[in-house]
């Protein structure tokens, strides 16, 4: 027997959101992984170079300091480079991309009745919606941040409002100033619900990613202190590059992000209920066709 689709516009408590979350990646997993590094490699790859290229200064650092050797008289120059810069970007990027690629899947997920899209149908929504986004994100990530800086409270609350942002954006085709009004709109009266479901989905993905950092980065760091040779370089990209797959953890954030979206937007508009309703009577089965079973 098949096993059952997730019904996307559904009420959920939390409980059932993480259960729904993970009962979506078993059974979308292949599928997503294939577009999410297919796409996103791309900026990952940027990401990895510019990466690797500041870890291997640290462990030169680093290095250096276990070996009683004297170091640059401005620490700082070794950190504020173009190449940490190139490394800010590219990581502005491939979170962009991610929310993208994850957003185009949900949205043809959603419009195609639960079928899985391959890489082509995830390739042609992520073209349209790209620039919209990362455009879009550069006021977001401003005014999340000076809410942060001010004060914690406001950040929280803007961080936790503009979270469904890009999903608003792809799944519903609406522009900024709309956009914003429908988070708030869906925020006002379930901050609190939110706030724990986004926080606990990121704090998977940020210890999951941290796991596996923190173990290459020992294996790596215990490798360079016993060696005799300079192999800050190498060991630098080699951490880069295992960091990538780290990434596929952000899926399990964003899809749970994705899910309260859709629990607020049914608890909002009704929209699920809508249309289970209107497409009773629609799927008949042809019994003229049918044995007779005893």
């Amino acid at each position: 027997m098949a096993e059952q689709k997730i019904q996307l516009r559904k009420l959920r408590d939390f409980g059932e959101n993480f259960n729904d979350t993970f009962l979506f990646l078993r059974q979308n997993l292949k599928p997503l992984l294939k577009s999410f590094f297919a796409i996103s490699s791309i900026s990952m790859v940027g990401l990895a170079i510019f990466y690797g290229i500041n870890q291997s200064r640290s462990f030169s650092m680093i290095g250096s300091i276990f070996k009683g050797r004297s170091t640059t008289a401005n620490p700082y120059s070794n950190i504020l480079t173009i190449e940490y810069l190139m490394l800010l970007i590219f990581l502005l990027l491939t979170f962009i991309t991610m929310e993208v690629v994850l957003g185009a899947y949900i949205k043809y997920y959603l419009e195609n009745d639960g079928r899985k899209p391959g890489i082509e149908e995830i390739w042609t929504i992520f073209k349209k919606y790209f620039f919209k986004i990362f455009f879009y994100s550069i006021p977001i990530a401003l005014i999340t941040m000076v809410g942060f800086i001010f004060c914690l409270a406001p950040g929280v609350y803007l961080w936790v409002l503009f979270t469904p942002f890009p999903l608003i954006v792809m799944i519903e085709d609406r522009d900024f100033v709309e956009t914003y009004e429908r988070c708030l709109q869906l925020i006002r009266e379930n901050f609190w619900i939110s706030f724990a479901i986004y926080l606990v989905a990121y704090l998977i993905f940020y210890v999951s990613h941290g796991i596996i950092d923190g173990i290459s980065g020992i294996i790596l760091g215990v490798t360079a202190y016993f060696s005799t040779e300079d192999v800050s370089t190498t060991l630098g990209i080699a951490t880069s590059f295992v960091s990538i797959f780290s990434y596929c953890f952000y899926i399990v954030y964003f899809i749970s992000v994705a899910l309260q979206y859709f629990s607020l937007v049914e608890k909002h508009d009704g929209t699920g209920l809508m249309s289970r309703i209107d497409n009773i009577g629609k799927h008949q089965t042809d019994y003229n066709n049918s044995e007779e079973q005893y």
